[in-house]
């Protein structure tokens, strides 16, 4: 068996939408643009890949902004209290009174101190596992869980516990949260700026294609021109036939995105990190097909396929123009 090239795994789904359109048959009766200019199967296929450029752009950029958001309300909805351990202070009775204080300020959800034993977890990845540490001086730590971002106020809290309790320390996660959003922000201005790129290589191809169809189709426009045929009309044709090319590459840069989405989904379920779950889900979420990742697709389609068909009609009405 033969093996299959590129070009021919993308016309693929191209034959099946041109099947289901019923362009076929049109196009081979239309006099201008014939299916076998070289505007045809090749710049499909160069549409169909910026489409998939275009599609895995906007989703990469989704998942980072979906996971960010979803970090961002986490860390947000928590406080942390730490008390130091003071030379002559009971930490066990510190960390009672901080709790009893904690529960009086209002706003706050839940408090629940961290036991030793779990301290002792959280630090066994550097410090390694059986180690004993009443020997050192490991701070407390109490979660506090809040009921929204601007239900508390930090320096309240702050202030009551300094008061109070000795060593101690409120950590309301701020310096991350703007950290995370600083990155957030970096992605989607990079996402944004490859999508123009993805788009501006686009129209450059689709004009070269369209100067390229013009030119094998001179004696044709000029045969029109002399019966009294209007640019208009004749961009017109023009643009109804890379509208079609357009929605093509679109639809098959899509159906491959999506295909991608399915794929990697479900080869990352397969790579599990030590806590059951695979790193890469961990930092930027699952290859999941959302409502928003589909809305993106098809926002891409509509960009592409119009995109195409603008840039065809301006083209075509300054190459008459000059011509003229």
């Amino acid at each position: 068996m033969a093996k299959l090239t590129t070009l021919q795994i993308i016309k693929f789904p191209v034959r099946i939408l041109s099947h289901l359109l019923g362009r076929e048959g049109n196009a081979k009766q239309n006099p201008i643009v014939p299916p076998q200019a070289v505007a045809g199967s090749a710049l499909i296929a160069v549409i169909a890949i910026m489409g998939f450029l275009a599609s895995l752009t906007f989703a990469a950029v989704t998942m980072v902004y979906e996971q960010a958001q979803l970090w961002g309300n986490d860390i947000s909805g928590e406080i942390t209290i730490q008390i130091r351990p003071t030379e002559g202070v009971d930490l066990a009775f510190e960390v009672t009174r901080a709790v009893q204080l904690a529960k009086t300020v209002p706003g706050i959800q839940n408090v629940e101190p961290m036991t030793a034993l779990e301290g002792a977890e959280l630090l066994s990845p550097w410090l390694g596992a059986g180690l004993d540490l009443d020997e050192l001086p490991v701070p407390r730590l109490i979660i506090v869980e809040v009921d929204g971002p601007g239900d508390i106020d930090v320096k309240e809290l702050t202030a009551l516990l300094e008061r109070e309790i000795s060593g101690v320390s409120v950590d309301d996660h701020g310096i991350w949260i703007n950290q995370l959003k600083r990155i957030v922000n970096i992605t989607i201005a990079t996402g944004i700026g490859i999508f123009l790129l993805v788009l501006s290589a686009t129209c450059l191809c689709v004009v070269f294609a369209t100067r390229g169809a013009m030119a094998g189709n001179q004696t044709v426009i000029s045969v029109l021109h002399f019966v009294g045929a209007m640019n208009k009309y004749i961009a017109f044709e023009f643009q109804r036939h890379f509208l079609v090319v357009g929605l093509k590459g679109g639809i098959t840069g899509c159906f491959f995105a999506i295909l991608f989405f399915v794929i990697g989904g479900r080869l990352l379920g397969l790579l599990e990190g030590p806590s059951g779950g695979s790193p890469f889900q961990t930092l930027f979420g699952g290859f999941s097909l959302t409502p928003l990742v589909f809305a993106g697709f098809f926002l891409v389609l509509v960009i592409v396929s119009g995109l195409t068909a603008l840039t065809t009609r301006i083209t075509v009405e300054r190459y008459l123009a000059n011509v003229e």
